[in-house]
């Protein structure tokens, strides 16, 4: 198999998975949301993790890809580790759903904003690397100031509340499923960087390949 078809089948592997951690995300947040049936298969997730990095191994020791094949390989390996976390933090959501049952406090509404902003930023994550578009890959990483400012109000309005206790659960819990909201934006905006890595070679600014 050439190199070329074989980049091709690794490309449509990744974009598989990173479809499935997609659906996991939604599934996850309409729990915490809606309290609908979650069945998140987290396998399936690691199944595509192992497969893509043995497959970009595969290539690297088997083949000898030229300087564009091997950011290709090096960038792809690097943003799976990204997409997987991020499939992770989904089935986190999830374990500290259950633990907040219905109780959501006056905050549903804050953290719903930010969750539709971090699930629109891995979706355009996507579609850049899809598409090769580099410079949504750009305006995608400029959107995480919007997540920061937001996870940052949400954490000070939980810290202002008075500590009934029978409140600290509550605002606890949904202090740790901000931050994982947080932490997809940020796993989100290391895709597109590597993406600018795979089309340029410059990884933050700095020549890598």
């Amino acid at each position: 198999m050439k190199i070329d078809d074989e980049l091709d089948d690794l490309n449509e592997a990744l974009l598989q998975m990173s479809s499935q951690v997609l659906e996991n995300l939604k599934e996850a947040l309409d729990y915490y949301f809606n309290q609908n049936v979650c069945e998140i298969n987290d396998n399936e997730i690691d199944r595509f993790e192992r497969k893509i990095e043995s497959e970009c191994v595969k290539i690297l020791l088997h083949e000898r890809p030229y300087a564009r094949d091997l950011k290709e390989v090096t960038g792809i390996l690097k943003l799976v580790e990204d997409i997987e976390r991020i499939g992770d933090h989904a089935e986190d959501i999830v374990t500290f759903s259950k633990k907040l049952n219905d109780k959501k406090g006056d905050f549903k509404s804050e953290v719903l904003k930010l969750s539709s902003i971090v699930i629109g930023m891995y979706e355009d994550a996507i579609k850049a690397y899809r598409e090769g578009n580099t410079g949504l890959a750009e305006m995608i990483i400029k959107r995480d100031d919007e997540v920061d400012s937001l996870y940052e109000k949400i954490i000070d309005n939980l810290a202002a509340v008075s500590n009934k206790e029978d409140s600290i659960a509550q605002e606890i819990y949904t202090a740790i499923v901000v931050k994982y909201l947080e932490r997809i934006a940020d796993h989100s905006v290391n895709v597109c960087e590597w993406l600018i890595y795979i089309a340029s070679g410059y990884h933050k600014d700095a020549i890598i390949l």
